[in-house]
């Protein structure tokens, strides 16, 4: 289902570079396996003194999520938290864009006939995302971790499971099914809508997630996410194997307190031993 053309070139174009200190940040373009468009990424590269003592750099992926009003709905969501892991640890960021990525995405971007084939066709390409990562030149295949938020976090279970090259994982507030988000307006009696929410709960993250094992999963919850209830953030993390914690916060669905980051750089130093 999630399979793909792995020895397919890359075709890595370079469209910008710019300096933020020791830190170099590329836009770059690489192809989608999918369908031959280019697909837009933020590459940030540590100075190659910061290379750990055998010469490689640790990696991270790193999906964004979505909400319509938001500016950080795109490949900028994480850009200053790569850049510091960057300078202050050595890490090697790959920040994609992806189907969300459009403020209009939900309402104007997909259909309840699409959203089977592009969850398919993400996945698809969050896999090519990581193989451009791996590309990078000195970057340490036994120490790559993926992070997502809202969608980020629901696709990328899909991908953990197919795809086993991410040895650590922070989900940040996904709900557990796709048909708790994507009915948002749609009248839920019409003809087709039952028939929809079965063939997305083949889909259901719940049934993804436990198959990331044995990568270690960090799990970010709000309590006051109206997106992400109690109920269903519990049994998103009960369907993970172990290793794995949650970690819940007074906030909202953007998840922007100081506290939420530092607990997740943590996690993520320790699982590229950084520390």
């Amino acid at each position: 289902m999630f399979d793909y053309d792995q020895n397919a070139p890359l075709e890595i174009e370079e469209v910008g570079t710019e300096m933020r200190g020791d830190v170099t940040v590329k836009d770059i373009t690489y192809t989608s396996p999918v369908d031959g468009r280019p697909l837009s990424a933020y590459l940030v590269l540590p100075d190659a003194a910061k290379a750990s003592a055998d010469g490689t750099f640790p990696a991270v992926l790193y999906i964004h999520w979505y909400e319509q009003e938001s500016p950080t709905a795109n490949r900028t969501q994480f850009l200053d938290e790569a850049l510091m892991l960057a300078e202050e640890n050595g890490v090697v960021s790959l920040l994609p864009e992806t189907m969300w990525s459009v403020s209009n995405w939900y309402n104007e971007g997909r259909t309840i006939d699409s959203d089977y084939q592009d969850a398919i066709n993400q996945v698809i390409e969050f896999r090519r995302a990581l193989d451009v990562l791996l590309a990078q030149p000195g970057v340490d295949p036994e120490r790559v971790a993926f992070v997502g938020h809202d969608f980020g976090a629901m696709y990328g279970s899909l991908m953990g499971a197919v795809d086993q090259r991410p040895t650590a994982y922070v989900m940040i507030a996904g709900a557990s099914n796709f048909n708790q988000w994507m009915l948002f307006g749609v009248d839920e009696t019409q003809p087709g809508v039952d028939e929809y929410k079965a063939h997305m709960e083949e889909l259901a993250p719940t049934r993804f997630i436990g198959q990331v094992a044995p990568a270690p999963v960090l799990f970010q919850f709000g309590t006051e996410d109206f997106f992400t209830p109690q109920e269903d953030y519990e049994a998103f993390f009960a369907a993970a194997t172990e290793p794995k914690q949650i970690m819940t916060y007074a906030t909202e669905h953007a998840m922007l307190l100081d506290e939420i980051q530092a607990d997740r750089l943590a996690f993520l130093r320790e699982q590229l031993g950084l520390l």
